[in-house]
């Protein structure tokens, strides 16, 4: 078995890379954890925690509290599967340690992990942390402010350059999970104004 031992991870419900990690964060030092090699789909399914892996493998890793660290040739996460298999929480590694875990699993052979994938999503998000907090709280703001008619026809004019449009509050909602951009940025300070005026 292969073991690496005192790892920094970020074990959240979603993937977040290392620099995103927030000083709020629970970052926990792991004394020993065992790690396997896999292909790159296999590593795809996982960091889109997609898998749902049998008890066999379940048992290899109980007494690590169901953690443990995956590779591919160039990557590594850390998972904790539930009792049932499925992966509840997710971290990716310090940078650093990252490099030593490859250096160190880079001669081992590739497990041929058996699992279930349970469902076609994508969880892994190209966008980062402080984007989607962003979008979260433009959608927060938009659907607070949904029965006003003048800051729903205000933002949406901010973002089309138009006012052209019956359902002004659908169509802002259903936009911001758009490709990120700086239209995102823009009307995010907009939302930030218009809330200072109203404090």
């Amino acid at each position: 078995m292969n073991y690496v031992y005192n790892i920094k991870v970020n074990l959240k419900n979603k993937l977040y890379n290392f620099y995103e990690w927030d000083k709020n964060d629970n970052i926990i030092t792991l004394d020993r954890v065992e790690v396997f090699l896999v292909n790159d789909n296999i590593y795809e399914d996982i960091i889109n925690m997609n898998i749902k892996v049998d008890t066999e493998f379940l048992n290899k890793i109980k007494l690590s509290k169901n953690i443990c660290i995956f590779c591919s040739d160039i990557d590594a996460v850390c998972v904790k599967f539930n009792n049932d298999g499925i992966i509840e929480l997710i971290s990716k590694l310090d940078l650093e340690e990252e490099s030593e875990v490859l250096d160190e699993i880079n001669l081992k052979n590739k497990i041929d992990l058996k699992y279930q994938t349970i469902n076609g999503k994508n969880n892994y998000s190209f966008r980062t942390r402080n984007q989607e907090e962003i979008i979260l709280e433009l959608k927060n703001y938009i659907t607070k402010m949904k029965d006003d008619n003048d800051v729903i026809d205000y933002l949406y004019y901010e973002w089309f350059n138009s006012n052209r449009c019956k359902n002004k509050y659908e169509k802002l909602l259903s936009i911001l999970d758009s490709e990120y951009s700086n239209k995102h940025e823009e009307l995010y300070n907009v939302i930030k104004l218009l809330n200072c005026k109203n404090v």
